[in-house]
């Protein structure tokens, strides 16, 4: 019953997020990765020709395609969000947009980062970093990727974190607004899941963001009273940053 319930609300929120979000059309390969483009392919010959979602004229082998899962998940009217019940483990295919570098965090606002003496010095928080374990949850764990999801987030992956609680959340994220967005989709997934199954929440979300040439542009250890108040407003994805990142 709880499972269900989960299922519903999270479901629910998503679908929301997905109808404002752009219309496209998701492409499923045979080895379970996915392209997002903005319509459907054209078949010409033994090949299928689309755009990608960033405007690139693409073409691969039609043999490629699994058109049962493609027709199937673009039937559903969610564009490239997903529900719940479709489970996909698989990588997936970066669409990244230019955007400015991740760098310029680091300048969002100048001086409030700044500490004194000892209390500069980092928190150490050795081992947040994936591991080849699950995270207890299934389906919170999928519930924290239909969030990424519905922020057109795709290059993501999850494990257990550094205790059997923790939740852990790799992004590979392509500039300053993917960074914020991907704050955003963990702390809305956060909130949602502390009003409506408070007895399956992670004791904390360890987040560590990678950014285009694979380097660290942030790691964070966030509990349900920090994503609250990013997810209701009471900070801004900005001051977020500066306040809980772990230098």
């Amino acid at each position: 019953m709880k499972r269900a319930v989960l299922f519903g609300v999270v479901g629910v929120m998503f679908l929301i997020a997905a109808q404002q979000a752009w219309a496209v059309y998701v492409v499923i390969l045979r080895n379970g990765s996915r392209i997002v483009a903005k319509e459907k392919y054209q078949v010409k010959g033994p090949n299928a020709l689309f755009v990608s979602k960033i405007g690139t004229y693409t073409s691969i082998p039609l043999s490629q395609i699994d058109v049962a899962a493609t027709d199937k998940v673009n039937s559903q009217g969610l564009g490239d969000a997903q529900l719940l019940a479709w489970v996909d483990a698989k990588t997936v295919v970066p669409t990244p947009t230019p955007t400015p570098p991740v760098g310029a965090l680091g300048h969002l606002q100048e001086g409030v980062a700044a500490k004194i003496g000892d209390a500069a010095r980092p928190t150490p928080t050795p081992g947040i970093t994936f591991r080849d374990a699950h995270y207890r949850d299934p389906q919170v764990d999928e519930a924290f990727q239909q969030g990424l999801e519905s922020y057109h987030l795709y290059l993501y992956r999850t494990s257990q974190g550094t205790q059997p609680a923790y939740l852990f959340i790799e992004i590979s994220v392509n500039g300053q607004p993917e960074t914020l967005k991907a704050l955003m989709a963990v702390a809305e997934t956060y909130e949602l899941l502390a009003k409506k199954a408070p007895g399956r929440l992670p004791e904390r979300v360890e987040l560590q963001m990678l950014n285009e040439s694979g380097k660290e542009a942030g790691v964070f250890r966030i509990s349900a009273a920090d994503a609250a108040e990013l997810a209701t407003g009471k900070v801004t994805p900005e001051n977020f940053y500066v306040q809980h990142v772990i230098f």
